[in-house]
């Protein structure tokens, strides 16, 4: 396995009440450990620098965290050590960045509904209350706050965080931010993106069964391809009861996944980019055109009766229950994922989503968008400490955190191999967000449930809308 000194440095091309109720970590008694200074660095990648504690500090005082998603809450606040790596990599972090600023981290807990939260940082916000230093929200509610002029922007205002080293998502910055700003970016503490990144797993007995050769090879090869997936989905099709019908309660399929991400996922891997930028780095439309048309073509392919994929339906879980039970050859699933087949009695592996042909650059994973993202509000007192606390909770995260769950994913004992830590590697350096103002997971759905390719009507009917979104768009981040 890579040393996790070389994982760190990797991870530069990723790194690239009833709704919400109010909950602190259990605090203890700060150590005595001697003055903080300057932090030691033992190897020679990326130098942190931060500000001396003297100079920026805490004084004792609460930081405070707003967490609008409960399933965030595990990666920021933990209690006490346990003996479980990765919480006791987070409790250790947090008590490190207490102790070098002299500060206290408080959470406020979300609850699972994050929409719910939304209107609650708006009032927080707009009515003056500087409780909280950061905001950590997801994607497709958290942004729309951007254009209410509720979040600084880093560039500007976060003199300590240096968003070009590879503790930070450098996806994040590239897919939702535009222009010369930064209003939203995600922190290697923001453990949740690198959880979310999208991937196929797939079941090594079923291809045993079938002789066919496991895609690892293809991956590396660049030709790992849609067509080549309808290929194994196609073959993987069984009738298990004799009655002459391939139905998901009772045979083995393909491919499935919940469509709500199963869908984005294949759209974002064949290259599927509804927004692109132009050389000033604003956002350009890019729906209407042929290579749009040509992935919604493969995905109705794919989707086509009889060659083996099932839309999923509304059924969380059917798909999961199928691939347990040794029914489905591939199924849509995030890295966090991986770690819940260990019980699976079969081999199972892990490859990106197929690209769209060989000449398709690179294999991208979408990363699901209710993935961690930090927001600073206007309303923030504390800019400069809060800057450098999070350069170097992200600094830590990246150092030991991520390592340690690259090492729980590989050492589930079916996914041990070689091929499949050169995966994970792949799966993350193509991490994207799908930008949800335009192709939403919705849109896409549509489009494929039509079973014909819509895409020139739906554009018809939306684009002058999509077109004037865009124009607000551009105004409000070249302002």
């Amino acid at each position: 396995m890579k040393q996790k000194r070389l994982l760190s440095l990797l991870l530069a091309a990723l790194l690239a009440g009833s709704a919400v109720m109010t909950s602190s970590c259990k605090k203890e008694e700060k150590e005595d450990n001697g003055e903080a200074g300057a932090i030691q660095q033992e190897d020679d990648g990326p130098q942190l620098v931060l500000p001396d504690p003297e100079e920026v500090n805490g004084g004792g005082e609460t930081f405070d965290m707003f967490l609008a998603y409960n399933v965030f809450d595990s990666d920021y606040c933990v209690e006490e050590e346990t003996g479980d790596t990765i919480r006791d990599i987070i409790y250790n972090r947090n008590k490190e960045v207490e102790r070098y600023f002299d500060i206290e981290f408080s959470f406020r807990k979300g609850d699972q509904n994050n929409g719910t939260a939304t209107p609650i940082i708006r009032s927080l916000i707009q009515s003056g209350d500087d409780t909280y230093e950061v905001f950590v929200n997801v994607q497709h509610v958290g942004i729309p706050l951007i254009y209410e002029d509720l979040y600084v922007d880093w560039n500007e205002s976060m003199p300590y965080a240096d968003l070009s080293k590879p503790w930070w998502y450098q996806n994040v910055q590239r897919d939702l931010n535009f222009g010369d700003k930064v209003y939203v970016t995600a922190g290697a503490y923001n453990f949740h993106c690198l959880k979310a990144s999208g991937v196929l797993a797939f079941n090594k007995t079923i291809m045993d069964e079938l002789e066919m050769e496991y895609p690892y090879q293809l991956v590396k090869d660049g030709e790992w391809t849609i067509d080549r997936f309808i290929e194994y989905v196609k073959a993987a099709q069984k009738d298990l009861n004799g009655d002459g019908l391939i139905k998901p309660a009772d045979d083995r399929l393909g491919f499935s996944g919940w469509k709500h991400e199963m869908m984005p996922a294949i759209f974002v891997g064949m290259g599927g980019q509804p927004v692109t930028k132009d050389d000033d780095n604003m956002p350009v439309l890019n729906i209407n055109n042929e290579r749009t048309f040509t992935v919604i073509d493969k995905m109705l392919e794919l989707f086509d009766q009889g060659n083996g994929a099932w839309e999923g339906g509304n059924e969380y879980g059917a798909s999961s229950k199928m691939f347990t039970e040794s029914r489905l050859l591939f199924e849509n699933r995030s890295l966090n994922g991986l770690p819940g087949l260990r019980n699976l009695e079969d081999d199972f592996g892990a490859v990106p989503y197929p690209k769209l042909d060989e000449d398709q650059e690179s294999y991208y994973s979408r990363i699901v968008n209710f993935s961690s993202l930090t927001y600073i509000p206007v309303t923030n007192q504390k800019l400069e400490l809060t800057s450098a606390v999070l350069e170097y909770m992200a600094y830590i995260s990246n150092k030991e955190l991520i390592p340690a769950f690259y090492d729980e994913i590989l050492n589930i004992k079916t996914a041990r191999d070689y091929e499949t830590e050169e995966m994970i590697d792949i799966i993350r350096e193509g991490a994207r967000f799908l930008d949800e103002n335009y192709l939403n997971s919705g849109t896409i759905i549509e489009l494929v449930a039509n079973g014909t390719n819509t895409l020139s009507s739906n554009y018809a009917s939306r684009g002058d809308a999509w077109e004037t979104k865009l124009e607000e768009i551009t105004e409000f981040w070249a302002k």
